[in-house]
């Protein structure tokens, strides 16, 4: 098993920092930033990072998990939150077997695997 762990920084930059140390930044845009969780046969969940500003003055990231297609089967693995690296940020890990893929998407694109 590996511990992914999802967070973001700044208002522009979400990624996963406990294995692979990749991020997206989307400039600010406020659009979401998705990624699939891809594990094959033991299933596949996309993760959500948005940074929601309220004010002018600031904001935080909103991090949530969903299945990728309807007929998806949710995978029994380890979610939990936690604190971040950044307070404006919570981190969301999760336990997912050894063999997986992210990919990564900004707005409805494909920005990276």
């Amino acid at each position: 098993m590996k511990t992914l762990r999802f967070e973001g920084y700044g208002d522009d930059t979400f990624g996963e920092y406990g294995v692979t140390n990749k991020d997206y930044d989307n400039c600010a845009s406020g659009t979401p930033i998705q990624c699939i969780v891809d594990c094959g046969s033991q299933g596949r969940v996309m993760v959500v990072g948005q940074y929601s500003r309220i004010t002018c003055d600031n904001g935080c990231w909103m991090i949530g998990i969903s299945k990728v297609e309807e007929d998806d089967f949710l995978p029994d693995w380890n979610y939990r939150y936690c604190r971040a690296d950044m307070s404006y940020s919570p981190a969301l890990r999760m336990d997912v077997p050894d063999d997986f893929r992210l990919i990564w998407f900004d707005d409805e694109r494909k920005v990276g695997e």
